[in-house]
């Protein structure tokens, strides 16, 4: 389950920096934030976030995170894990196991791509919108019964990353255990 909140989470996040662009809720709402999402040089977003489970399950804690957006690069920093990719390789470090997984970096994990495919299917997105018209927060259908919410706290768009923040440095956690499944 790690994983797959995971990695759905690296989505929403996407998905909740980009909808606080645009509150309308039309068809090309998609289109329109990804052209403005290319329009900046970067994207980095504080959040909240929080798995509830069916009526019979207590919500977890809110727990925060971060995420960093450049070009086809992205970093996402949450409790338990982090992941990492520049364009062409990835890290997934869940920091529980001491372990990193390394892998190539896929079309899939373009966040352009995670909008594109996030168009044809929003029947699980239900977002939030304050009396201003501005996404508060974004709720997501994980499993039956199960939902992930998350709530934006902080935006800023053309920051300044250095060249290596969106790899993993090996050499500052020197008790991971590395699996290269290159």
């Amino acid at each position: 389950m790690k994983k797959n909140t995971f990695f759905l989470a690296s989505i929403v996040v996407f998905m909740l920096a980009s909808c606080s662009l645009f509150a309308q809720n039309d068809g090309n709402t998609v289109k329109k934030l990804t052209q403005t999402l290319r329009s900046h040089k970067s994207l980095e977003v504080s959040f909240t976030y929080q798995t509830i489970g069916d009526e019979s399950k207590q919500p977890e804690e809110p727990k925060q995170g971060k995420a960093y957006f450049q070009d086809q690069a992205y970093k996402l920093i949450m409790d338990d894990q982090q992941a990492i990719c520049d364009g062409t390789t990835k890290w997934h470090y869940i920091i529980e196991d001491e372990e990193v997984m390394v892998g190539n970096a896929t079309d899939d994990d373009n966040p352009y791509k995670i909008l594109d495919n996030l168009e044809r299917d929003r029947s699980s997105l239900h977002p939030v919108i304050d009396k201003k018209g501005n996404l508060k927060s974004l709720e997501v259908e994980i499993d039956e019964g199960v939902k992930m919410v998350l709530n934006i706290i902080d935006m800023r768009f053309d920051q300044d990353f250095p060249k290596d923040f969106f790899t993993f440095n090996e050499k500052a956690y020197p008790n991971v255990e590395v699996i290269d499944m290159r």
